[in-house]
């Protein structure tokens, strides 16, 4: 008690300004006090919420304190507002108003129990992110409703005299002019009827405006793009290491046009594989702060939509000058690794080379010479089956050291040529996706391990263990499924491995990794290293992808300055000034653009469902609630058999055990559990589908 006393009475006496541990050790007596003592004292004064922390160190709690930040909403209503790397937690009923992506002052409150966010209300909004909301219109009484294709954003009340005549299903633009406060509801007026949801491009068309995605460059940026030199001279090979001999392939999906990454190899009599990952050098073409750049930026990523993709890169750079294409001299970096027989890398070069790729190959063409043993030339022969053995032993080395492999799906909508969806695909991991997958981990670890070693400026890609109340719940429920796990509360990847691979022949299998996935923190991007989690990996980043990512691209560019010894310049000085900025918005923008991605293709299966009204299923249980059962397709499509068409007994809801009971007869269904089902509705605008147990 006498600790906190002190520690309280230095902050008082700072003036509001943050004062590190150090400092207030200092100030109390270095041999008065242990760190660790004092380490308690502070955790007792923050969850009493007498203290917050900043980035700056600890401070006092004003009456409460007042911070600024971003509002980011959830579906749910409730959010968060990140400030100096620490998330406050906005309860739905004190979000006053704010809506996704506000600029909100925010009051701290209490410590929410057993939580890592600390809890706080939204006092008030300062810049307003939304004026227009894209979403879908739905006819009523006296006002319409406008259903925001974001589902992070509040309903719009639109009064029928500023409808502009929109009917029900239509995808519609408004403004807003009323603000939501308290329990009133934003209130707007169209300004632009888009389509009725029902015609092709339409819903793909509101989802880019309703998530802001940038689907046009500027005239500035098509102009830059347009005066790029093509011309690979020996003024610029000169000064390269030349690697044209070499025998390189690329390996992308069938429906790739950017063909960033090459790989090549080398097996010598030892078993030393001599990996070349070869990556376009964009950062020779794109200069810092040029328009380009800046549109690039912007972006932050690629788009990848069922019907289109709205490119990070003007076509010129993506599709063209900066596209591996075989045959065509292409400038590149290059990380050339030695590994030994055992899959750790012993030694590496990483050097700014020019490469011409020999073949252009697809995953499915990998694919079908490891089935049928049939490849095109003996060189290429020798190339992809030292690359299969490569993965595997790449694939055991991280294993052993805790890495994670998910079994996941991923569905690909096969649209016609009017855009409609006429089949789903289920894209797995195959051995040619993991051959990649493997070459690129390991050149991503092997850079990101050089900048740290090197002490230099870096954007990391990060990943932190999972939330532990998750993980209890995940606990629980293995238990009740049979598995052969006591406790996975440790939360270190060789259990949650552990899980996966004994899921993997049951029922169960793909609702167990969703379930581990979903406890995962997301990944990011930070300027400070951290470990990642899934990979198990000390040191990792993103470098193999500047074609579509921005935070490979400033990879990139920082690694050339270390590599030329040009930290000291006036631009990167600029670049390393706004690391902690770039890191910080290429997260976000990834987390916009995978929402976006993922209501695209939800879109796509339920229009694709739709005219399969009244059709029998199989499906898996994937989720059980008070209100009912979540089943899942085999084609990945998802919806809910509501508890009140379960007529054969009165059902209630066992949280414990994970299962909906029959009070009668007993009957129970839970998590994991086959079931045949009925799609009895469909609704594409809220991406929800409607079955009964069949």
């Amino acid at each position: 008690m006498q600790l906190s006393k002190k520690t309280l009475s230095i902050l008082r006496r700072s003036q509001g300004r943050p004062v590190s541990l150090e400092e207030i050790q200092e100030k109390i007596g270095r041999k008065k006090v242990k760190k660790k003592d004092l380490e308690g004292a502070i955790k007792v004064l923050l969850a009493e919420s007498k203290v917050v922390s900043t980035k700056g160190g600890y401070q006092l709690t004003k009456t409460p304190a007042s911070f600024r930040g971003v509002f980011r909403a959830t579906s749910k209503g409730y959010g968060f507002v990140s400030v100096a790397e620490r998330d406050f937690f906005i309860p739905k009923s004190k979000t006053n108003g704010a809506m996704d992506g506000d600029e909100v002052e925010i009051e701290v409150g209490y410590q929410r129990r057993n939580k890592e966010h600390q809890s706080a209300r939204v006092v008030s909004v300062l810049k307003r992110a939304n004026k227009q909301v894209v979403g879908r219109y739905q006819e009523g009484y006296k006002f319409g409703y406008l259903w925001p294709e974001n589902h992070r954003l509040n309903l719009v009340l639109i009064p029928n005299r500023l409808s502009k005549a929109a009917k029900t299903g239509d995808v519609v633009v408004a403004e807003i002019d009323v603000w939501p406060q308290g329990r009133r509801q934003a209130q707007g007026r169209i300004t632009k009827i888009i389509g009725n949801e029902n015609q092709p491009g339409v819903d793909i068309d509101a989802i880019v405006l309703g998530y802001k995605l940038a689907d046009q460059f500027s005239k500035q940026a098509l102009a830059e793009a347009k005066e790029i030199n093509e011309a690979i001279t020996s003024k610029i090979t000169d000064n390269r290491l030349d690697l044209r001999d070499l025998y390189t392939v690329t390996i992308d999906g069938l429906d790739a046009k950017d063909f960033d990454d090459a790989v090549s190899l080398g097996v010598d009599d030892r078993g030393f594989f001599d990996l070349g990952v070869h990556i376009a050098d964009v950062s020779h073409y794109v200069p810092l702060l040029s328009a380009i750049d800046m549109e690039a930026y912007q972006r932050a990523n690629s788009v990848y939509l069922p019907d289109r993709v709205l490119p990070m890169l003007p076509e010129k750079l993506s599709n063209q000058i900066c596209s591996l294409q075989p045959g065509v001299e292409r400038l590149t970096y290059s990380v050339l690794m030695r590994i030994d027989p055992d899959g750790e890398v012993k030694d590496f070069k990483i050097a700014e080379t020019v490469i011409r790729s020999n073949h252009r190959l697809t995953y499915e063409e990998v694919d079908d010479c490891f089935k049928t043993g049939n490849f095109s030339t003996k060189k290429l022969r020798q190339l992809l089956l030292g690359l299969h053995l490569l993965s595997q032993v790449r694939a055991s080395y991280r294993l052993d050291r805790g890495s994670l492999e998910f079994e996941t799906v991923e569905p690909k909508i096969v649209l016609d040529e009017q855009g409609v969806p006429k089949d789903i695909l289920i894209r797995e991991r195959t051995p040619a996706t993991q051959l990649i997958e493997e070459c690129m981990i390991a050149a991503n670890e092997t850079v990101a391990e050089f900048m740290a070693k090197a002490g230099a400026p870096m954007i990391y890609r990060i990943h932190q263990k999972p939330d532990p109340e998750a993980v209890l719940a995940i606990n629980q429920l293995v238990k009740e499924l049979g598995y052969p796990v006591v406790d996975i509360s440790s939360a270190h990847p060789r259990t949650f491995q552990a899980l996966i691979n004994f899921a993997h022949n049951r029922p169960e299998k793909l609702l167990i990794n969703s379930l581990l996935l979903r406890s995962m923190a997301q990944a990011r991007y930070s300027s400070n290293l951290e470990t990642h989690f899934g990979l198990a990996s000390p040191t990792y980043t993103h470098f193999t992808s500047p074609i579509r990512r921005y935070s490979d691209l400033t990879v990139h560019r920082l690694l050339k300055a270390v590599l030329r010894k040009e930290l000291d310049t006036k631009p990167i000085k600029f670049l390393i000034s706004q690391v902690e900025e770039i890191a910080r918005h290429c997260s976000e923008q990834e987390r916009k653009t995978q929402e976006a991605e993922r209501e695209a293709t939800e879109a796509k299966i339920c229009q694709y469902m739709k005219d399969k009204i009244g059709g029998k299923f199989e499906a898996v249980i994937s989720g059980v609630t008070a209100f009912g059962l979540f089943v899942e397709l085999p084609n990945s499509a998802e919806g809910l058999v509501q508890v009140e068409s379960l007529r054969d007994d009165y059902y209630r809801f066992d949280s414990r055990h994970f299962l909906l009971r029959g009070r009668r007869s007993g009957k129970t269904y839970r998590l994991g559990q086959k079931v045949e089902v009925k799609l009895t509705n469909v609704s594409v605008a809220k991406r929800q589908m409607d079955f009964v147990l069949a």
